[in-house]
Formats: C-alpha cells, sequence, structure tokens
C-alpha cells in the first residue's frame, strides 16, 4: 500500500470523470492506499437539504435511516456544521471537526438517525472525510469509514491519504461540477435550519434555543460556554431552565424531542424510523480488498 499504487490509478479515474462508475472507482483507488470498509459523498449545498452523491455504505442501515439524516437529521452531524464553517480544503480525521462531547452524544450513537451505523455493525471505529468547497457556500464531503472492531487509521495511513488529498479534491470539483452552477443559480430551498429556531418557540427563548442547537450538536457546556461568550455556570442554568420548561430530565429526552419536531417540519419530511437512541455492536465488516 503505497502512494506510488494510487498515483498510477490517477489517469484512469481522470477518464471516469462525467461518468456512473468515477465514485466507486475513486473508492478501489483510495483503498490501495488505506483499505475502509464504507463510504459516502454527499454535497452539501449552504444551509439547503444535502444532496447523497455516492452510496458506498453496502446496506449497513434501512433507507429509511438515509431518508431521516436527508431529511433533517444531517443538522447535528459535524461534518456538515464544518462544511458550514467553510473550512479548508483537505483530508480530516472527525474526531479534529467535531466538537468536544460529539462522541459522547445521542446522534452519534443512534442507529435510527445516523445513517453509517447500524444494531449489527455497532458505531464507527473512525471517520476521515475528505472536504472540497465549490463555488459559494456549496461543499463536497466525502467519508471514508472503518467499523467497529477495526483500527483507526494509522498516521502513515493518514500521510499518505493526505498526499493523495488535492488531487481527490480536484477529481470531484471536475465530476461534480454541474453542481456548482446550479447551486450559483438560485435554485434553493426552504432551509431546514429553521427546525432550531422554531423547535418549542412557545416555551423557550431565543438564547436557549441557540443552547439547544449546541447542545444537540455535541458541544458540552464549556464549548457552548466558549462559542457564546458567557460564564459555563451561565450555560448550566440555561440547560436547567430548558429541562425545566420541556418538562424532561435529560439530553436523551431533549435529543428524542427534537428528533420529533423535526421529522414533524413541513410536508417533505418522512417519519423517524427506527430506534431513537443507543447504540449497536457487531461484527466489523471487511476492508475492501487491496
Amino acid at each position: 500500500m503505497q502512494i506510488g499504487d494510487w498515483h498510477a490509478r490517477t489517469p484512469d479515474l481522470v477518464s471516469m470523470i462525467g461518468r456512473e462508475g468515477f465514485p466507486a472507482s475513486l473508492d478501489r483507488a483510495l483503498a490501495t492506499v488505506a483499505p475502509f470498509d464504507i463510504s459516502c459523498v454527499f454535497a452539501y449545498p449552504g444551509q439547503d437539504r444535502p444532496l447523497l452523491l455516492h452510496d458506498g455504505l453496502n446496506g449497513v442501515s434501512p433507507a429509511a435511516i438515509m431518508d431521516n439524516y436527508l431529511n433533517g437529521t444531517y443538522l447535528l452531524d459535524a461534518v456538515y456544521a464544518a462544511c458550514r464553517r467553510r473550512v479548508a480544503p483537505g483530508l480530516y480525521r472527525l474526531r479534529d471537526l467535531a466538537p468536544d462531547a460529539f462522541f459522547d452524544g445521542d446522534y452519534f450513537k443512534s442507529p435510527a438517525v445516523h445513517p453509517c451505523i447500524s444494531m449489527e455493525t455497532g458505531t464507527l471505529a473512525e471517520e476521515i472525510v475528505f472536504i472540497a468547497p465549490l463555488a459559494g457556500d456549496l461543499s463536497l464531503a466525502y467519508s471514508l469509514m472503518r467499523q467497529h472492531g477495526n483500527a483507526p487509521f494509522a498516521a502513515a495511513e493518514m500521510e499518505r491519504l493526505r498526499a493523495a488529498a488535492p488531487m481527490v479534491g480536484a477529481l470531484m470539483a471536475r465530476h461534480w461540477h454541474h453542481l456548482a452552477a446550479r447551486h450559483s443559480e438560485g435554485q434553493r430551498t426552504a432551509t431546514v435550519e429553521a427546525a432550531f429556531r422554531s423547535f418549542r418557540q412557545d416555551r423557550l427563548t431565543p438564547r436557549e434555543q441557540t443552547v439547544v442547537s449546541l447542545i444537540l450538536r455535541g458541544h458540552s457546556s464549556l464549548s457552548i460556554a466558549r462559542t457564546l461568550e458567557i460564564a459555563e455556570g451561565t450555560v448550566k442554568i440555561h440547560r436547567k431552565h430548558i429541562h425545566a420548561k420541556l418538562g424532561i430530565s435529560s439530553q436523551t429526552e431533549l435529543f428524542n424531542l427534537f428528533i420529533e419536531h423535526l421529522m414533524g417540519q413541513g410536508g417533505d419530511h418522512a417519519p423517524l424510523r427506527g430506534r431513537v437512541s443507543g447504540s449497536g455492536t457487531g461484527p466489523a465488516a471487511r476492508p475492501l480488498p487491496i
């Protein structure tokens, strides 16, 4: 598994640009650099709904779970948040993009809302992602994942993948360039970000709604305090008031209330299906062949 194997495959990848088999060919080429179990490519057009451009998830979860994601649970995804922040193009470990409490949160552990895990395979050993910002606020995110039971990506593997990252970004941008043109024409849908602003607006203040959005995206009280430039004690008071106003006693209950609200927003949203909280464990899938 050397970077030379990747370079040897890039001419064929260039010839595949614009063809249906391009994403699968990209998967196979990168598997020679570092093996992985599953993959996917999303386009995040600013505040609009994401587009699933490549499904290399091997049926890890039911189609309804991906529907849940595309209909709104992506709002809780650290990759989406990173694209909204317009991070620099390149390769990232998810742990370097995510808030400090993200991996302890209900979104990351829930097979009902996370399309890359299931009760059978469990949570991920690691996700890494190539991010390629395009025109305006449109970004492409190409995730490579290793499932439960496998080792995270080693430093040497990440070094080789980072060497490939500029070409990966350029290839993706060229293959999906039409999305940038379409997005720049202003063909936009109603933003689902409004779900945070409308969540229990009859009970919560705008500041409390903001705190809720940060909690659900994986921020600890300390991280929320730093983000909002307030005292950590003030955040804890907000959390106490939120629980009291909503009649709940845990973050999981807050998560469940928000998911129910999110899936009830608008006629385009499918009902949430599957188990809402908790994580599964199970056998790991075998990496792609080298």
